[in-house]
């Protein structure tokens, strides 16, 4: 398993203790049924690499975390509500277990449905982490 997986299998695991979300298989094409929301849906974003001297490099995995929502009421408050959860879920491990050695949030962005009640709040963490070629 490459460290791109162990990071985000480490976020996969923190964001299930969420048991008011659903959670898709990671890396599905299918779409996500409303009736199934809200669900939070966990992929790569980038990953810069930077050479080191004696072969390893060091690397900034960006990770997205999308939370989408459906809501009668204010959509806003469930967006900020969905982005609160998930924040919460990840602030007490800054090493995700010792998965990488720095992770984390870079941005969040909002995005709305106009034509339904729908809305998907983006979560982006960066991991920081490096790797010795000798252990690939």
């Amino acid at each position: 398993m490459t460290q791109r997986m162990a990071v985000r299998d480490a976020v996969l695991s923190k964001l299930q203790t969420l048991s008011d979300y659903t959670f898709p298989p990671p890396g599905t094409t299918e779409e996500i049924d409303s009736k199934k929301l809200p669900a939070i849906v966990v992929g790569f974003a980038t990953e810069n690499i930077e050479h080191e001297m004696y072969g390893g490099t060091s690397r900034q995995l960006d990770l997205t975390i999308a939370a989408l929502v459906k809501s009668d009421g204010d959509i806003y408050a469930a967006l900020d509500q969905a982005a609160a959860d998930i924040e919460s879920a990840l602030q007490d491990d800054a090493t995700l277990g010792n998965t990488c050695d720095l992770f984390l949030l870079s941005q969040t962005q909002f995005a709305l449905d106009q034509d339904h009640p729908l809305g998907e709040v983006r979560l982006t963490y960066r991991a920081q982490y490096s790797t010795d070629p000798s252990a690939l």
